[in-house]
C-alpha cells in the first residue's frame, strides 16, 4: 500500500476503511508483521468480527504474526469487548490483542481493534502510527527465528461469568425488554451472557449478518433506532437496549420511547458507581460537562476530561486511576473491566438498578429537565480546521468566553457553553451545546450554526428536548 491509502485507514483509535479498495488480505498480513515488530510480543490473541471477509483477513492477520516468531491463539468470532477481556484477565499470559472489526461502520467497510499488554490502548500516540510507518518502509523484525505456535481458545465462558460478577441481586422477572441487535454480534453475545437469568426478552435481528438486512448496527444514528422506540412504545415495554456492531457501545430507550444520548446515561452509571465505592474519579469528554461536574461533584467525585476516543480514554482511566469514564458516543469506562469500553457491563449494571429500584423514564425527566443540550449535530464540511478557527477567532472577541482546547474547541459562558470538534474518522465537524434552559439551547445554537454556513447532517436531537 502507498502512503495515501495507508494514510486513509490508520484513524485515531483504530483501523477502518473500505473493503477491498481500501483493506485487503495482503494489509492485514503486513499488520501481523508490523505488530510482532513494534511491540515484540510473545504470545497474543486474535479473533474477528461477523463481517463477510473478517475471517479470511484474520488468517492473513495470523500468518504475518506466526511468520514473524508469536505465537498466536484464535478467539474466534467475537465482541470487541471480548478482546479486552481476554488479554486483561489473563495478562500473565498474553502480551495484546487484534480483533478484525469495522465496528458499527455499514456493509463493505472493515478494520482492525488491537491493544497491547494488560489490555493498554494502542491509538496514535501509543504505537498505532508506527505500525503505518512499519508497513510503508518494509522494516519487518521477527520476535523469533521460530515460526510461532497456533492454537484456539473458547473465552465465552468466563466472558460470561466476568460479566454477571456485576450483578448482585436477582433481576426483575417483571421488566419487559427489547433488545435490537441490528444483526451485529450483540444478539449472540447478549442471549449467551443474559439467556441465563430469568428475564423477559423480546429479540430483534439477534441473527448475526454482516450484510445487515435490516439496519446498520449504529445506534447513534436515530433512524437506526427509530423501530425500536416504536416496539417499546406499541408493546408497553419497560426498556429498550440497542446494541452496536461489535457489542462495545449500548443505548437505551425509555417508556417514551426517548433514547438518552450517552451523557445522560454515563450520569446516570456515574452516579450509581459513586455511591457506593470510595473511588472518586471520573473522566467524561469536553462534549458536554455539566451534568458530570455537577452530579458527580454533588457527591464528592472529581472529574476529569479527556480527549474523545476509546485509546484516549483508556489513556486517561489509567492516568487518572479512576472508577468510571463516560463518553458521549455511549463508550462507558469501567476501572473493573480493565479501564475498558464494555456494552455488557454497562446493560448487567443497568439490570442491577433496576433491581434497586431505579426507573430509566424517571431519571431521563429529571436529567431532560435539568441538564438541556442540543445532543451532537454533524456538519459535513471540506475543510475541518478553518471552521474551527472561525469559530475560535468569533467568540475570542466576547470578553466573558472561557475558551479551552482540550479536544476541539470548548467555549465556556455562565449559563451555556459548547463544544466544536472535527471528527477523526469522517469529513465532519460536531456541535456539542448545553444551557440552563432548552430555550437557551435552541437560540444559542442558531448562533453556532449560523457561523458553520452549512447545512445539518442529522436530525438535530435538540428536536426531541422541545
Amino acid at each position: 500500500m502507498d502512503k495515501k491509502s495507508l494514510d486513509r485507514v490508520f484513524r485515531a483509535y483504530d483501523i477502518r476503511g473500505k473493503s477491498p479498495e481500501d483493506l485487503d488480505s495482503q494489509f492485514f498480513y503486513s499488520l501481523g508483521k508490523a505488530y510482532a515488530t513494534k511491540f515484540k510480543p510473545q504470545t497474543i490473541v486474535v479473533g474477528h468480527d461477523i463481517r463477510p471477509d473478517s475471517f479470511m483477513f484474520k488468517r492473513s492477520l495470523m500468518e504475518g504474526l506466526l511468520e514473524s516468531g508469536v505465537s498466536v491463539v484464535d478467539l474466534g468470532e467475537i465482541a470487541t469487548e471480548m478482546l479486552y477481556f481476554t488479554v486483561g484477565e489473563y495478562s500473565e499470559i498474553y502480551d495484546g490483542g487484534l480483533v478484525v472489526t469495522a465496528s458499527h461502520n455499514p456493509i463493505g467497510w472493515n478494520g482492525c481493534k488491537m491493544v497491547g499488554k494488560r489490555a493498554t490502548p494502542i491509538g496514535k500516540d501509543s504505537g498505532l502510527f508506527d505500525l503505518k510507518d512499519i508497513i510503508l518502509s518494509g522494516s519487518y523484525q521477527s520476535v523469533s527465528e521460530k515460526r510461532g505456535s497456533f492454537s484456539d481458545r473458547l473465552i465465552y465462558a468466563e466472558f460470561r461469568k466476568k460479566i454477571l460478577s456485576f450483578i448482585r441481586d436477582p433481576p426483575r422477572s417483571d421488566l419487559k425488554i427489547i433488545v435490537d441487535a441490528g444483526n451485529g454480534i450483540g444478539g449472540r453475545l447478549f442471549d449467551y451472557v443474559f439467556g441465563v437469568l430469568d428475564l423477559d426478552v423480546a429479540e430483534m435481528y439477534f441473527v448475526p449478518n454482516g450484510e445487515f438486512p435490516h439496519h446498520v448496527p449504529d445506534p447513534m444514528k436515530e433512524e437506526n433506532v427509530a423501530e425500536l422506540r416504536k416496539r417499546v412504545l406499541s408493546d408497553g415495554a419497560d426498556l429498550g437496549i440497542a446494541i452496536d456492531g461489535d457489542a462495545d457501545r449500548v443505548f437505551f430507550i425509555d417508556k417514551k420511547g426517548r433514547k438518552p444520548d450517552g451523557v445522560y446515561t454515563g450520569v446516570l452509571l456515574a452516579k450509581y458507581l459513586l455511591e457506593n465505592d470510595p473511588n472518586k474519579k471520573i473522566i467524561h469528554d469536553p462534549r458536554v460537562i455539566w451534568p458530570f461536574v455537577k452530579e458527580s461533584e454533588s457527591l464528592g467525585a472529581e472529574t476529569y476530561q479527556s480527549v474523545a476516543g476509546h485509546s484516549n480514554f483508556k489513556q486517561k482511566m489509567y492516568e487518572k486511576k479512576a472508577l468510571f469514564g463516560a463518553e458521549a458516543s455511549s463508550h462507558f469506562y469501567y476501572r473493573d473491566f480493565y479501564n475498558c469500553d464494555s456494552a455488557m457491563v454497562t446493560i448487567a449494571l443497568i439490570l442491577q438498578m433496576y433491581s434497586e429500584g431505579f426507573e430509566l423514564t424517571n431519571a431521563v425527566d429529571y436529567l431532560y429537565s435539568k441538564y438541556p443540550n442540543s445532543g451532537e449535530v454533524n456538519y459535513r464540511v471540506e475543510d475541518a480546521d478553518a471552521i474551527l478557527k472561525k469559530v475560535e477567532n468569533e467568540y475570542r472577541k466576547d470578553s466573558k468566553a472561557n475558551i479551552e482546547k482540550i479536544d476541539g474547541i470548548s467555549v465556556n459562558f455562565p449559563d451555556w457553553r459548547f463544544n466544536i470538534r472535527r471528527s477523526n474518522t469522517q469529513p465532519l465537524v460536531r456541535i456539542n451545546l448545553e444551557a440552563e434552559t432548552i430555550d437557551k439551547v435552541v437560540e444559542k445554537f442558531g448562533e453556532v450554526e449560523a457561523l458553520i454556513g452549512m447545512p445539518r447532517d442529522n436530525i438535530p436531537p435538540l428536536v426531541e428536548l422541545r
